[in-house]
């Protein structure tokens, strides 16, 4: 199982659920576009920092950005 493609899928999915840009949700939550995207494609390693404030600009729970779908 691989988490960062767990938690990229879930960020896309709830990203796109909320009707965001990449560079909405970047801008959101206070870092760059380009970071966001590679999280998205599980490029980058996600730490438990940004996870938390990528899901207070989505409006979720952490833990729901962890869930397997």
């Amino acid at each position: 199982m691989d988490w960062a493609v767990i938690v990229g899928a879930n960020i896309r999915r709830l990203r796109k659920a909320k009707g965001l840009t990449q560079e909405q949700l970047a801008h959101e939550a206070g870092f760059a576009m380009r970071y966001l995207a590679g999280v998205e494609r599980a490029e980058e390693n996600v730490t438990l920092k940004y996870l938390v404030k990528i899901a207070d600009a989505l409006g979720v729970e952490p833990g729901d950005l962890l869930a397997r779908q």
